[in-house]
């Protein structure tokens, strides 16, 4: 079953941290549930309302980057009472401007994927996508999943590194380390 993308380490010589950065979410999608391990994108707008973290299933390159991971949530149901949870529920009645995400930023991160096909060195390096959208509510999880390909997709951002061996490597659902392309991750704002 797919989970989405968990963040496992950093990249480069920076520490370890295992930070999130906690953003509001966007007023007018309080409807829409954000899955943990689902990329989320920002809007800014000039309203309150419209500004915010909200979920993005296709990550992309400059067509449709995103700020980072969803982790978790905080908000408030329509009885005024504190919720947190591994992915936020979407109640369109939970309490505005009460909704808060709890986000990985994508740079300099190493993500988690499970994968479409099983692993060959062959994948490493290109430009994928992701298939699925959503999640399951009765884990939190996103359905995304990292569709791997032997030449780079077309606005494809995500680049395999590798995979973890843990057994199911020579499955057909490995579970893949990735990060993401410069061009796949949004600058504004910068967390």
């Amino acid at each position: 079953m797919a989970y989405g993308f968990k963040p496992v380490k950093m990249a480069g010589s920076r520490y370890d941290t295992g930070g999130f950065v906690e953003v509001p979410i966007e007023n007018d999608t309080l409807g829409t549930p954000i899955y943990n391990g689902g990329t989320v994108l920002y809007t800014i707008a000039n309203t309150t309302i419209a500004s915010g973290i909200s979920t993005n299933d296709s990550p992309r390159d400059a067509a449709g980057p995103s700020v980072g991971v969803l982790v978790g949530a905080r908000w408030v149901n329509s009885a005024g009472e504190p919720k947190w949870g591994n992915h936020y529920d979407g109640a369109s009645t939970n309490e505005a401007a009460s909704a808060y995400a709890f986000v990985v930023p994508l740079d300099g991160v190493i993500f988690q994927i499970q994968g479409n096909l099983a692993w060959d060195t062959k994948y490493i390096g290109w430009e994928c996508l992701v298939t699925g959208s959503g999640g399951v509510a009765a884990t939190g999880n996103s359905s995304l999943s990292l569709l791997q390909v032997t030449a780079d997709a077309t606005a494809g951002a995500i680049i395999p590194l590798g995979v973890l061996e843990n057994g199911n490597e020579l499955t057909s659902t490995p579970d893949v380390l990735v990060r993401f392309a410069a061009a796949g991750i949004a600058t504004k704002p910068l967390f």
